[in-house]
């Protein structure tokens, strides 16, 4: 990194949610961009839904394939010359989106990145769309990346 780029950091950190989708990478994408010119550093987020269940409760994938799907983003980010790190949690009670503004806050980023599908805002609301939750409950700017650009 240029010394240029470090005095010209505009979000001192910038917080991007991924999931396994392609909408992540398309947020991704935009992340290397932004950050590419600003010199802000990139926590990569990755919530693992914890389902609850009588018996006990239950996720659809290992903390393993998480911490994977994680680490190809903060390699992409890497590989761009961008400082980056990530972190993945299990998500009961606040849910991946109340999480993700969780570690948004904690780094104090000042900007959150999310991909969407592109649905409509009733059905959004209707399937609880983390991008819908993020831009709604956030305090900071939100930056949503549709999966198709253009």
């Amino acid at each position: 990194m240029t010394d240029a780029r470090k005095v010209r950091k505009m979000f001192g950190t910038i917080v991007v949610g991924v999931d396994e989708s392609g909408h992540a990478d398309h947020a991704v994408q935009q992340v290397i961009k932004i950050a590419g010119e600003t010199g802000d550093t990139v926590v990569v987020f990755h919530g693992v839904v914890v389902h609850p269940s009588r018996a006990t409760p239950y996720t659809t994938e290992s903390r393993d394939d998480a911490q994977i799907l994680v680490d190809k983003y903060v390699a992409m980010l890497t590989d761009a010359g961008i400082e980056a790190t990530g972190e993945v949690h299990r998500e009961v009670e606040t849910g991946v989106g109340g999480a993700l503004l969780d570690v948004a806050a904690e780094h104090q980023a000042g900007l959150l990145v999310v991909g969407t599908r592109g649905r409509s805002d009733l059905t959004s609301m209707l399937l609880g769309s983390v991008a819908h939750e993020v831009v709604h409950r956030s305090h900071m700017p939100v930056l949503v990346v549709p999966e198709r650009l253009g």
